[in-house]
């Protein structure tokens, strides 16, 4: 009969966790999906890699939508159970709140290895991906910003700069004039600068971002005098920030966890909890989840399930804010994020404190 049980129970639970899965996902996804096509429109990434960018984000979405998606599976089937009457009938035949976890603390345990290795593994490589794709997109866009075919004057009148126009692909620029001059110091000569071709180039380390010249001249000296000096170069950064120029930034999302490990930094040592923390939420929501459910017939549908989404809303913000603590050095990283979860394993066991001790009240009466 337990047998039985088990496998009825796991697939109400599953049903469940499944829908409730894609219907999160599809938002978080559909969301990111209207932000890319408005910076496609907004000319700040091109249309050709928006659905790369939303694929790739799709994995990152998974790891936090599953441990929440499975704590409101568990508790639309057995508040399923309880209103049809089902659970009170289980009941009668010995099946207890322990009887309750053992499957689903099975199959918890089962999908929770699964969410470390993406967590820890699968999701810091994706992020890593999209980074570099949305990286080579915005300066993609930037070369589009500047444009071809007029002159433009960058970091106040500093740098003016021409271009005669933008390769096929939009990764280049071909035939370049661009003029350098100090205002502050006067005694500094300006430089012109003339090239077959260029592209932007990031570094890795600063962040700051470049144009390189290919096959050009460098003329230094002042019009109208005679001391020029002339040379020729095969490459040739320029500093360049263009107006508004949005910033990709590195985050630790994208590092791997190795890495992390081996790290002391705040930031480093938050990031390696949170991931830890998206498997063990698995299975203390999941604990939760089991008493939660439990109503009469005659309660309302959704009162239990609005309780356990504000409840279950209010773990998130809990962790996201320990995880800014710990990033920003607030409080001891060994306690780090773990309070957090221990927080519904503490609910979950006066929950069934008390419904334990109003059954032996009830017997006793």
């Amino acid at each position: 009969m337990f047998r039985v049980f088990d496998r009825y129970l796991l697939k109400e639970v599953i049903n469940g966790w499944l829908a409730v899965t894609l219907f999160l996902w599809l938002i978080l996804v559909s969301n990111r999906l209207v932000r890319y096509l408005g910076d496609a429109v907004s000319g700040e990434i091109p249309a050709n890699i928006i659905f790369q960018l939303v694929g790739l984000k799709m994995v990152w979405y998974l790891v936090h939508v599953v441990p929440f998606a499975l704590a409101l599976g568990v508790v639309l089937a057995l508040g399923r159970l309880y209103r049809d009457n089902e659970m009170t009938v289980m009941s009668a035949c010995g099946v207890g709140p322990w009887r309750i976890y053992k499957p689903l603390l099975g199959f918890g345990m089962v999908l929770a290895v699964i969410l470390a290795g993406l967590s820890l593994y699968v999701s810091p490589h994706v992020q890593a991906i999209s980074y570099k794709l949305e990286r080579v997109a915005k300066q993609q866009a930037d070369l589009t910003i500047l444009g071809a075919g007029r002159f433009n004057e960058l970091q106040n009148g500093r740098l003016t700069f021409y271009a005669e126009r933008l390769s096929d692909d939009k990764q280049n620029m071909e035939n370049l004039f661009i003029v350098l001059r100090d205002k502050k110091d006067a005694q500094k000569l300006p430089q012109l600068l003339t090239a077959k071709s260029a592209y932007r180039k990031v570094d890795e380390k600063t962040g700051d971002s470049f144009l390189v010249l290919v096959d050009g001249y460098r003329y230094e000296g002042r019009p109208g005098e005679a001391n020029y000096r002339i040379m020729t170069f095969t490459e040739y950064g320029v500093r360049i920030d263009l107006p508004g120029e949005p910033k990709v930034e590195a985050i630790q999302s994208t590092t791997p966890s190795a890495d992390l490990v081996r790290s002391s930094d705040p930031m480093d040592v938050a990031e390696l909890q949170w991931r830890l923390a998206m498997p063990v939420s698995v299975i203390v929501l999941l604990l939760l989840a089991v008493p939660l459910c439990k109503s009469s017939p005659r309660q309302g549908r959704y009162g239990r399930l609005v309780v356990a989404i504000l409840l279950f809303v209010i773990y998130y913000n809990l962790l996201a804010t320990a995880k800014y603590w710990v990033g920003e050095g607030v409080g001891p990283a060994a306690i780090g994020l773990w309070w957090v979860p221990a927080l519904p394993v503490l609910l979950t066991i006066i929950l069934l404190g008390n419904e334990r001790f109003r059954c032996r009240l009830w017997a006793r009466r």
